[in-house]
């Protein structure tokens, strides 16, 4: 069911009413909000779920559609709730859910097929055939990553009909969303489960080639300058897009006002082929609501000396000049800006000495006295020391109650900011009932008076009467447009008669508005229904597999998806019993196999050329993930010399323009590809339809019904996602085929994986790859926390950069509960590991992938083997 109407839509956040009510009065035509559950921002107030329909009755009544964010992965053991939950946001009458699992969105379909969804930018959706892929699952609009140029929005729209909506304003992660895995790894507090810790707030120190580098100031190395776009929205109009978004959930009313006024402003601008220029001091009045400096982000472009700047990483309001000197009991500032009360009595200003971590000095301005372009600010007595203030530092305002004031004011009365336009028909007979109809175009009312209706003995109604009353609608979300009269001439209506139908009309409309909002929910148990139908290929991949056959679950074939999507609601007779034998035993006859991923190619020499020890097999797979994807035509052949299959990583984010580097995959023709995001599916399984397709960690699948949309759309086996802990892991596994499945049972976690080039960034003065000079390829970074931990940066040909945890993660203690469960396949990824540390971490994890060591005691080996020791990771239980 479409809910857009055409016109590009405003859609502003809310985590409590006070922002819902911003939101709605300062012109959004949508509100995305969350609810207790489920949602991206656990950290906001959030509504709880029996204030759904309230929530919805409200937004319906002020003609704003609302959106339910249901954008976390979802664990299988929790699918029996997030049915329920569907259902109650479906029969709350939501607008649409935006959603991040895959496995959930075929699921939504199921319960409720006229409720829209929407795919989430932590869906991280980059490129058309990744689009194409959630669309043939059910979704009706698409949030494209942050990380797209206004260039590569115009390649995407040209190529698919799905509405697109973009970010035009607020906070930036400096990781793709739904690929940071940074909070997991150091905390156990998901990003993709709306725990996000922010780590890429906190400071870190760059260390080059073993030697910290001197960055002056800048110690926020991953913390971006926030999102404003409000001057780019006439060309994204123009390139397609048809929702503009506004990140804040966390914020509270007067940031929700001053974004939504603005963008309405652009967006009007446009509409009325009017042209748009925010004044300076709306400017900055927007600034001061939250700001870490406003750029335009990725839209126009990477520019890796903008992007970050590094001095610190939360709002500081607005800079408003820096310190000249002192006066007696004052400071004097000369201002940045030219405007009389840019600082006024009763502001917040803070004193920027470079040292955000601290408390830096400021405080509450008792009075101002103007000198020319300086001013001299005053505090209470005793409030601020003025030793510690240099002169040339910064000052910034960080608060203004003025204007927190008259934000609050523009949504302190609950009136309509939008009103439906109606149609209206005034019909009756002389001596007989006079009848009022009322339309919005979709729905219908009607309102009779029984009369008569009579002839005027003085003065007959006119039409210009008639429409003065019944367009008397003060608080109802109505407006009158056009009215149609007819009436005999000469007759009078009672003033009282048109109050009476107009009121009675339009109530009946609003009803009939509020239930036309709700959607019709599916009776039975489609999860249960979805699992009896889960996909069996056959013959189901091992080790000599290749891609299932056409037709077999390739949901670029048209009939198969449809047959797909129609088993998982309505299984045929005898299904769950065939699906359940099926399942059964299978993998436990299988000897299990380890596979590794490697860096570089010294790294597939080593492995190579290792002797497994006892007898055992050789790995049955290896994978390499290159920084320069050229070297896999090298790689290839050694591959095959060793008598070992080959699987090449393209890269983990696909951007519009970039299939020369999926076509250098293509062309060094391995065995196996390592699938890393939606768009490459449909693309290997035509190019090398004689590969394995193997999904790998970033396709985030976190339930069996995920695995399953996978599993039919061609993949051979799946990584588990990383947000996984054991008891979550086992419970996915149990429900679904084992041999599916290919843990990472070792590896460096790499947990932040960004646009954002730290090598650029930080050790040139280019703007983006074409000017750098490839820092990357002649240094070594790591990036050192504040506990002095160092976590190692790597770039990939697409010159974006991963972060790792410099402790690997294993988990040889879980192999033995794995194989239990009819895993057979266990991965290794190494990441600076020299040949002579691999041969050593091989045979230890060979060893007991085979049975023939412990888990508990290889664990113990493991940490005595690595400098750092290793971790148990995300699978240990929090």
């Amino acid at each position: 069911m479409s809910i857009h109407s055409g016109k590009p839509e405003l859609l502003s956040p809310a985590g409590d009413w006070e922002a819902m009510r911003a939101a709605v009065a300062n012109g959004a035509d949508a509100v995305y909000f969350g609810l207790s559950n489920f949602n991206a921002r656990a950290r906001a107030t959030n509504f709880a779920p029996e204030e759904l329909p309230d929530v919805m009755q409200f937004l319906h009544a002020r003609n704003v559609r609302g959106f339910v964010t249901l954008n976390t992965l979802v664990f299988s053991d929790e699918l029996p709730a997030v049915a329920e939950f569907v259902r109650a946001v479906a029969a709350a009458g939501a607008d649409a859910v935006i959603v991040q699992d895959l496995g959930l969105v075929r699921l939504i379909k199921c319960i409720a097929p006229t409720l829209a969804v929407h795919a989430s930018t932590q869906m991280t959706l980059t490129e058309p055939r990744g689009i194409a892929f959630v669309t043939q699952l059910g979704v009706e609009r698409v949030v494209l990553a942050r990380e797209l140029s206004l260039a590569d929005i115009q390649k995407v729209t040209a190529h698919t009909s799905t509405p697109v909506e973009v970010f035009v304003h607020g906070a930036l992660c400096v990781a793709y969303s739904g690929q940071c895995l940074t909070s997991e790894a150091l905390g156990g507090r998901s990003a993709n489960r709306g725990q996000c810790a922010q780590a890429c707030r906190l400071p870190y120190e760059m260390i080059v080639d073993g030697t910290p580098r001197d960055l002056g100031d800048r110690a926020y190395l991953l913390s971006p300058q926030d999102l404003a776009a409000f001057d780019l929205i006439d060309p994204l109009i123009d390139a397609g897009v048809i929702s503009f978004k506004i990140e804040g959930r966390l914020k509270g009313g007067p940031y929700v006002a001053a974004t939504t006024q603005t963008y309405r402003k652009a967006i009007d601008a446009k509409l009325a082929r009017h042209d748009f220029a925010l004044p300076r001091r709306e400017q900055l009045d927007l600034a001061q609501t939250f700001s870490r400096g406003l750029t335009p982000g990725f839209l126009e472009g990477v520019n890796h000396q903008v992007l970050v700047r590094g001095r610190f990483p939360k709002s500081r309001g607005v800079r408003v000049g820096r310190v000249a000197g002192f006066t007696r009991g004052g400071v004097r500032i000369e201002l940045c800006e030219a405007f009389e009360d840019l600082v006024k009595p009763g502001d917040g200003v803070l004193f920027d000495l470079g040292k955000p971590e601290t408390q830096e000095p400021g405080g509450r301005v008792w009075r101002v006295h103007a000198t020319g372009s300086a001013v001299e600010l005053h505090f209470e007595a005793g409030a601020l020391d003025f030793s510690q203030i240099p002169v040339g530092c910064d000052v910034y305002k960080t608060d203004d109650p003025a204007l927190r004031k008259r934000l609050e004011q523009s949504y302190a009365q609950d009136k309509p900011a939008r009103r439906a336009v109606l149609t209206g028909r005034v019909s009756g007979t002389e001596g007989g009932a006079l009848t009022l109809a009322l339309s919005d175009g979709t729905h219908s009312a009607t309102a009779i008076w029984s009369g008569p209706l009579e002839r005027a003995r003085k003065q007959p109604t006119s039409a210009a009467e008639l429409r003065e009353q019944l367009s008397r609608l003060g608080d109802t979300p109505f407006e009158l447009g056009a009215l149609e009269v007819a009436l005999p001439a000469g007759v009078m209506v009672p003033r009282s008669v048109l109050n009476d139908l107009r009121r009675q009309a339009a109530s009946e409309l609003a009803d009939r508005r509020s239930a036309g909002h709700k959607h019709a929910v599916a009776e039975g148990d489609a999860l249960g229904a979805m699992r009896a139908a889960m996909y069996l290929p056959s013959p189901l991949a091992g080790e000599g597999g290749g891609a299932s056959p056409p037709g077999e679950g390739a949901l670029s074939n048209e009939n198969n998806s449809e047959r797909s999507s129609s088993a998982e609601c309505h299984p045929s007779p005898g299904s769950q019993s065939l699906a359940t034998l099926s399942r059964k035993g299978r993998g436990q006859e299988r000897a299990a196999r380890l596979t590794v991923l490697v860096r570089s190619l010294d790294q597939l020499d080593a492995v190579l050329a290792w002797a497994p020890p006892d007898g055992l097999p050789k790995p049955a797979a290896v994978y390499c993930d290159f920084e320069d994807l050229r070297r896999y035509k090298d790689a290839v052949p050694k591959a095959r010399v060793a008598g070992v299959p080959v699987g090449l990583a393209p890269l983990r984010v696909w951007k519009p323009g970039e299939d020369g580097f999926q076509a250098l995959v293509v062309r060094a023709e391995p065995d196996i590809v390592l699938v890393r995001n939606l768009a490459s599916i449909g693309y290997f399984r035509d190019q090398l339809p004689n590969a394995q397709l193997v999904g790998d960690f970033s396709l985030n699948v976190a339930n069996e019904l995920t695995a399953d949309v996978l599993v039919r759309a061609g993949l051979d086996r799946l990584v588990p996602s990383y947000d996984l802990n054991w008891d979550q892991l086992a419970s996915m596994v149990r429900r679904s085929v084992a041999e599916w499945y290919e843990p990472v049972v070792h590896q460096h976690m790499p947990m932040f994986h960004t646009e954002w080039c730290v090598f650029a960034g930080f050790l040139s003065n280019g703007r983006d790859h074409t000017e750098c000079g490839r820092p990357c390829d002649r240094h070594r970074v790591e990036l050192k926390d504040r506990t002095g931990v160092l976590f190692p940066v790597h770039a990939d040909t697409g010159c974006r950069n991963t972060v790792y945890n410099s402790v690997p993660q294993s988990g040889a203690e879980y192999v033995g509960r794995m194989r239990e469960l009819g895993v057979s396949r266990f991965r290794i990824d190494l990441l600076r590991e020299t040949p002579d540390q691999i041969g050593r971490l091989l045979t230890c994890y060979l060893r007991v992938i085979a049975g023939l060591d412990d888990g508990r005691e290889t664990w113990r080996q493991l940490r005595a083997l690595n400098q750092l020791g290793v971790t148990r990771g995300t699978l240990q239980l929090i």
